[in-house]
């Protein structure tokens, strides 16, 4: 009975748990985190397209956008 929020969604929902790895490996790459992504911070803007990119990715792949 967690409320779904925007955090719980990208960093807590076991539902998504396999899409929170993937998406923090393919940061990881990027040398930033989710949580640069959820206060907006610390993200550099050569690199602001593709972490705006593999954002959508995972979206896309969990189909949840509409839920939140």
């Amino acid at each position: 009975m967690t409320p779904e929020t925007i955090e719980h969604f990208l960093l807590q929902c076991p539902h998504f748990h396999s899409h929170h790895t993937a998406l923090r490996s393919w940061f990881s790459v990027l040398t930033t985190t989710i949580l640069d992504l959820l206060v907006a911070s610390g993200i550099h803007p050569s690199q602001q397209p593709a972490v705006l990119h593999l954002t959508c990715a995972f979206l896309r792949k969990t189909a949840h956008l509409p839920c939140l």
